[in-house]
């Protein structure tokens, strides 16, 4: 066994940390995303979710869902680039432009893709 397997070997943080119950990986929530969520059957803060407004749960969000997910499927099926682009982009884009008082505007569906278009 070389010097790298016996280190490897010998290496068991991540399994004491486990052990001690402070291990912030992967732990599975029970209930739906909200400020507050059900983990290991109890309720916890959740600090970590991007439901800044606490809207997740709101009856009206979820109805909107609804009936988006009865017009348009589950997902686009592409990138907004190719074949992505939704009417109902285009619209949000154009009311957050009048809104902010630009002459348009864009959106992207993740964190890392307003990183990418906009810092690039």
């Amino acid at each position: 066994m070389g010097l790298l397997q016996e280190k490897l070997a010998k290496y068991d943080l991540p399994q004491q940390i486990k052990a001690q119950g402070v291990y912030p990986y992967f732990r599975c929530i029970e209930s739906e995303q909200d400020t507050e969520v059900i983990m290991s059957g109890k309720k916890v803060l959740m600090f970590g979710s991007n439901s800044y407004l606490g809207l997740t749960n709101h009856p009206k969000v979820i109805e909107a869902a609804v009936e988006a997910t009865r017009k348009y499927g589950t997902g686009c099926a592409g990138s907004r680039f190719l074949n992505g682009t939704l009417d109902l982009h285009l619209a949000l884009e154009k009311e957050l432009a009048e809104f902010v008082g630009k002459e348009d505007a864009i959106i992207y569906s993740t964190g890392f893709q307003v990183n990418l278009g906009v810092v690039s």
